[in-house]
């Protein structure tokens, strides 16, 4: 029975090396910023949009969000990262990346992670419309579901063998200009209206039953509107704050 129960997990681990937004070396990410920023600068173009309640912002070097200002510390119970509240696009897209990785499939289901996620999101204000503001978000949450959080049957083999999934910064942080592929000036009309591509280095780590762990390496870009944003009701969050507009899936499966 032992020997039975450690190939379903040699196989779970494989289905989750397929997941969309992994690379087992790390680097799809950084191979694919090209086609990552010409979608930025590309869409959408119906809208300049209203300018954010801030002005252009050049996110630090070493963001350090205050300790304890999230906008729910209760998640934390299902195995979840917090939401920061924060206008620092570094800190807040790094935080996104981690919390698109962190997990419990014994503490939650599939579908209240991708909930839980789903807060994290905001209106694209580049719209006019609202409409068009709610069907580009709901675009980006179907993106996130078909794309991104690990696939149904994946996330059902993980839960079979009590899986819970943690993660943290792996290398470099990049922002903006940090990335090769942009051209001088290319991304400043975003910046200006508070977007900003911010990818991450992240190493997870998965442990199941027992004593079951392995890791996996991989990156993860996310687009970050800092100001101009719909914060969370009953929340600390005003419209200063960082929310997420997408995450990049690396692959399409």
């Amino acid at each position: 029975m032992a020997r039975r129960e450690r190939a379903a997990l040699t196989d779970s681990q494989r289905r989750t090396r397929k997941i969309a937004w992994a690379s087992a070396a790390g680097v799809v990410v950084l191979v694919s910023v090209v086609g990552l920023v010409g979608a930025l600068i590309s869409a959408p173009k119906d809208s300049e949009g209203p300018q954010p309640t801030t002005g252009a912002m050049s996110p630090s070097a070493d963001p350090a969000p205050e300790s304890g200002s999230v906008v729910d510390a209760a998640v934390t119970e299902f195995g979840w990262l917090p939401e920061p509240i924060t206008t620092d696009a570094k800190a807040y897209g790094t935080a996104a990346a981690i919390a698109g990785s962190t997990y419990d499939t014994t503490l939650a289901t599939r579908k209240q992670f991708l909930d839980g996620l789903g807060t994290w999101h905001t209106l694209d204000p580049r719209y006019d419309l609202e409409t068009d503001q709610q069907d580009a978000l709901a675009s980006k949450l179907e993106e996130l579901n078909r794309r991104v959080i690990v696939p149904e049957t994946d996330w059902d083999a993980q839960a079979s063998n009590d899986i819970a999934v943690t993660a943290k910064v792996d290398g470099k942080v990049l922002v903006d200009y940090d990335h090769l592929s942009p051209q001088p000036g290319s991304l400043d009309a975003l910046m200006t209206d508070g977007y900003h591509l911010v990818t991450t280095n992240i190493l997870a780590t998965y442990s199941g039953r027992g004593d079951v762990t392995y890791q996996e390496r991989y990156a993860v870009s996310v687009q970050v509107l800092c100001g101009n944003t719909a914060p969370v009701e009953s929340s600390d969050q005003t419209p200063a704050d960082c929310k997420l507009i997408r995450f990049f899936p690396e692959t399409r499966k």
